[in-house]
């Protein structure tokens, strides 16, 4: 199993979400706000260099069978797409050795 950790842009969170929806790819997705800073946007102020705001960003969780990890990064990427060239996010693929369900107890 793999988990797929991708930080997109919260603009392009409903086309994320829909095509994984549409593919039946979105059952245990996991969505929270998260606050990125842009490499990009360093500045330099009476001789210090200082970072740029944080941005709001969002980060999309799924586990999935090995099999599907490549198809549902190719599917973030393909529609978090934006017309800019600076990296406005990320998309990662971890090992998961092991998952537990949580149940209410009987």
């Amino acid at each position: 199993m793999k988990k797929i950790e991708a930080i997109i842009l919260p603009s392009q969170l409903h086309s994320v979400r829909s095509e994984l929806e549409r593919r039946g790819m979105s059952a245990a997705l996991t969505l929270t706000e998260v606050q990125q800073r842009d490499d990009d946007k360093v500045s330099v102020s009476g001789g210090k260099e200082m970072s740029g705001p944080l941005e709001v960003r969002v980060k999309v969780e799924l586990i999935v069978a090995d099999r599907q990890a490549q198809k549902v990064m190719s599917i973030i990427l393909q529609y978090a797409q934006v017309a800019t060239k600076k990296i406005v996010g990320h998309v990662a693929s971890l090992r998961v050795s092991e998952v537990l369900q949580m149940v209410p107890p009987l």
